[in-house]
């Protein structure tokens, strides 16, 4: 591979087979080259390949304009979280953790906060992002001598669903405020106390972020869809009438707010889930 251009001493542009640029990283891939040098391939330690043109172009202005030592913390808190998280993150999900980084620790130096107003709600919903952005802002402490806020804990948390769904973060902030709503209106429906460490609310909360992200990706579409077994569904109306009535309520909301129809295989699922912690519930009181 030849280097069509150099960003910085650790991260080149290079031309692949389909003649289509990519971008390298990795320590010293850059350092003492020209363009038209061949790629020490051993030193190369990550592969972006960008889907356009306008994404080559804001990498290359990330590069210009943020601190080398930035991009790497940017690195080391995607990889940090692909290995809590076990799953893989967006390879470009690190312009906009860098990109944010960069902005936040400007903020600090001038002494000016910026509020995060989801903060409780991502701590809620997003408990293994919200440490993962607590781990990113011990590393900018301990490299950068920048002490973050856990306001931007917070904003790191969210980059990190986004790198998860492959969203931005306009749908990673509808998606927590769409969460909020639906369990306001269960926890109203159901009139009772939720034990958020429970193992029955960690599982239902893991659904509904993938529902919700659903609801988001197909709102307003009409969706043709298989249903369950109709007896499996009356059994399941008559066995958890507390549970399926609030199954009922949610749906309401999410078809007079995002035209979302759930189907029934959806409410199935959706009762099974809250009957437990409902059950839960009545057993510790």
């Amino acid at each position: 591979m030849k280097i069509e251009k150099i960003l910085n001493n650790n991260v080149v542009i290079v031309l692949n087979d389909l003649n289509e640029e990519i971008i390298l990283m990795g320590k010293g891939l850059g350092f003492q080259k020209k363009a038209g040098a061949s790629v020490n391939e051993s030193k190369i330690e990550k592969i972006y390949e960008l889907s356009n043109q306008l994404e080559l172009e804001r990498i290359e202005e990330l590069f210009a304009e943020i601190p080398v030592e930035i991009i790497g913390i940017a690195e080391e808190i995607l990889a940090f979280a692909t290995k809590q998280l076990d799953k893989h993150l967006n390879d470009t999900a690190f312009i906009s953790v860098a990109d944010h980084l960069h902005i936040a620790i400007e903020r600090q130096k001038q002494g000016i906060v910026m509020k995060n107003f989801l903060l409780w709600d991502i701590k809620r919903f997003f408990p293994e992002e919200f440490k993962i952005g607590e781990a990113a802002v011990l590393m900018v402490e301990e490299k950068l001598s920048v002490k973050l806020t856990e306001d931007e804990v917070g904003f790191l948390a969210l980059h990190i669903v986004n790198a998860e769904m492959a969203t931005n973060a306009q749908n990673a902030i509808d998606l927590t405020q769409l969460i909020e709503e639906i369990m306001t209106v269960i926890k109203y429906t159901l009139n009772i106390s939720f034990d958020e460490n429970s193992i029955h609310f960690q599982r239902f909360m893991t659904h509904l972020k993938f529902f919700a992200g659903r609801v988001l990706r197909v709102s307003g579409e009409m969706i043709k869809e298989e249903n369950v077994e109709d007896d499996l569904y009356l059994l399941v109306k008559r066995k958890y009438p507390q549970a399926f009535e609030t199954t009922k309520k949610v749906a309401e909301f999410l078809y007079k707010q995002h035209r979302y129809v759930i189907s029934e295989d959806e409410q199935v699922y959706f009762t099974i889930h809250l009957a437990k912690i409902v059950n839960k519930s009545q057993t510790d009181t």
